[in-house]
C-alpha cells in the first residue's frame, strides 16, 4: 500500500524566475478574465439605474458611444442621413432600455430585438395596426378538457428595410462572319427556272412607288360624218367616199404613275396625228350644144309698116370633159392632257394586269389637206380654210399589262379604245364625232 507523502521543493532563485514565454501566456489569461468579467457586467447594465449626457453629437455616434459605454449591440444603416443629425440629450437615473427607447422615439426611430442585438428602423415604415377581434372561446357540452378556439388570431410584426441598388452596364460586341458554300453545278434547266424567279420576284417599287412612262402606239381611224338634213347628205357623203379607213393614226406620250397597292394612278401628256387618206375625183362637162348666131338683118316696108328680117346661122359646141382628182393624206394634230385611275385585276410571275379608264382634254396645233366647200358645188378647198373645234374633250378605255424586264424597267403592252365628246368640225352642215380604238407599247422606270 502506498502512503501519502509531502513533498517540500526548496525555493531559489532558478525555481523562482519564471520563463519569458509562461509570462506573457499568464498576461493573456488574466486579460481574457478582464474582458469576460466587463462583459458579464456590461450585460446586466440594461436593467439597471444610469446617467447620460451627450452635446452636439451625431446620431450615429450616439448609438456607438451606447454600446461602449453600456455594452448594448445597436445596428443602424449608416446610409441614412437621419444618423448624420447632430443631438443633445440628457438624462438622469434611467435604465439603459429606457434610454435607447427615449433617444430612438425623440428622432423617430424604434428597434426590434434580435438575439442581443437592437435593429434600428423608421417608425414610418411600419403603421401600427389596430388590434384584431378578441379571440372567443366557446366551451361545448362536451368534457371539460376539450376547448374548441374560434377566430384564432396570429399577430404578425414585419420589419421592412429597402436598399436597392442598381447598376447596369451595356457591351455590345458586333462581329460579321461571311460563310461562303460552295454550291455544286445546276443543270441548265434548273438554272434556267432559278433565273425565271428572280427576275419575277416581287417589287416594292411596283406595289408603292412612282414610276414614269414613255409609249408610242397606233389607232385604227375612221370619220363617220353625219348630215344634219337631206341638203346636205350628199356632203356627208362626200366625206365618207373620199376618206379610206387608216391605221396611220399614231400617237407617241410620257405617263406619270404612282402605285399605291393594287391602284395605279397617272397624268399624260400625248401627241396625236390623225391621219386618213383623202381621194376625191371629180369630172367637169363643157359643150354639146348649139350656139346661135346673126349674121344679117334687114327689113322690108309696106305702107305704114315695117318687118325686120334676121339673117341667123347656128353651130355646134362639142362636148369636152375635165377629170380632176385629189389624194393626199389629211392631217390633224393635237395635244393631249390626261388623267386616268387603273386597277390591279390580275396578276402572274412577273406580270401584274390592269384595267384603266380616264378623262382627257385635246387642243388642235395643225391641219392640212382637203376639204370640201359647204356650198351647193361642194368644191375642193384647202383645209387650212376649214374651222376645226379648238377644244376637245374625251373619254379612254384601257387594259394594259406590266411585264418586269428588269429591277427597274417594265414593258407594257396595252389595248384602248378612245372617244371624243365634241364635234371636230367647227360651224359646219355636217358633224363627226371620232372615236377610235388604238395599240401602244411603252417601257417604265420606277424611281
Amino acid at each position: 500500500m502506498l502512503k501519502e507523502q509531502n513533498t517540500i521543493i526548496p525555493f531559489s532563485c532558478s525555481t523562482a524566475r519564471l520563463k519569458t514565454d509562461s509570462l506573457f501566456k499568464l498576461l493573456f489569461v488574466i486579460l481574457c478574465l478582464h474582458i469576460s468579467i466587463y462583459q458579464l457586467h456590461a450585460q446586466k447594465q440594461p436593467d439597471s439605474l444610469v446617467s447620460f449626457q451627450i452635446q452636439d453629437m451625431a446620431f450615429g455616434e450616439v448609438l456607438e458611444n451606447l454600446y461602449e459605454r453600456f455594452g448594448i449591440k445597436v445596428a443602424f444603416n449608416a446610409s441614412d442621413p437621419g444618423f448624420n443629425k447632430k443631438v443633445s440629450y440628457s438624462k438622469d437615473q434611467v435604465t439603459v432600455l429606457d434610454l435607447l427607447n427615449d433617444l430612438l422615439d425623440s428622432e423617430g426611430y424604434g428597434y426590434r430585438k434580435i438575439g442581443d442585438q437592437y435593429n434600428v428602423y423608421k417608425s414610418q415604415i411600419i403603421e401600427k395596426q389596430e388590434d384584431p377581434e378578441p379571440v372567443t372561446v366557446t366551451t361545448s357540452q362536451l368534457p371539460k378538457d376539450t376547448v374548441f378556439i374560434q377566430n384564432a388570431v396570429i399577430k404578425t410584426d414585419t420589419l421592412i428595410v429597402l436598399d436597392t441598388i442598381r447598376q447596369t452596364d451595356t457591351l455590345v460586341i458586333r462581329d460579321t462572319i461571311r460563310i461562303f458554300v460552295d454550291k455544286p453545278v445546276e443543270s441548265r434547266r434548273g438554272r434556267i427556272k432559278e433565273l425565271r424567279k428572280n427576275l419575277f420576284s416581287p417589287d416594292a417599287n411596283r406595289i408603292n412607288g412612282k414610276s414614269v412612262e414613255l409609249y408610242y402606239g397606233r389607232n385604227y381611224f375612221n370619220t363617220d360624218f353625219k348630215a344634219g338634213s337631206a341638203e346636205t347628205a350628199q356632203l356627208a357623203n362626200l366625206w365618207n367616199e373620199s376618206l379610206e379607213p387608216s391605221f396611220k393614226m399614231q400617237h407617241l406620250g410620257v405617263r406619270l404613275n404612282k402605285c399605291s397597292n393594287n391602284w395605279m394612278f397617272s397624268a399624260s401628256l400625248t401627241y396625236l396625228d390623225f391621219a386618213q387618206n383623202f381621194i376625191h375625183n371629180r369630172t367637169i362637162k363643157t359643150g354639146g350644144y348649139y350656139e346661135m348666131d346673126t349674121l344679117d338683118s334687114y327689113y322690108s316696108i309696106s305702107g305704114i309698116d315695117t318687118t325686120w328680117f334676121h339673117v341667123v346661122d347656128s353651130a355646134y359646141v362639142p362636148l369636152e370633159e375635165s377629170k380632176y382628182s385629189y389624194q393626199t393624206t389629211n392631217r390633224i394634230g393635237m395635244l393631249h392632257l390626261g388623267v386616268d385611275a387603273a386597277h390591279l385585276v390580275g396578276q402572274l410571275p412577273g406580270v401584274r394586269f390592269y384595267a384603266r379608264a380616264g378623262l382627257g382634254l385635246a387642243t388642235v396645233i395643225y391641219k392640212k389637206g382637203f376639204a370640201f366647200e359647204p356650198q351647193a358645188e361642194y368644191a375642193v378647198m384647202d383645209m387650212k380654210k376649214l374651222e376645226l373645234s379648238p377644244l376637245n374633250f374625251t373619254f379612254r378605255l384601257a387594259f394594259l399589262a406590266r411585264m418586269r424586264i428588269s429591277d427597274e424597267l417594265d414593258l407594257v403592252p396595252e389595248v384602248s379604245w378612245q372617244m371624243h365628246f365634241n364635234d371636230l368640225l367647227k360651224d359646219y352642215p355636217i358633224t363627226t364625232k371620232p372615236s377610235y380604238p388604238g395599240i401602244s407599247l411603252g417601257l417604265v422606270y420606277y424611281f
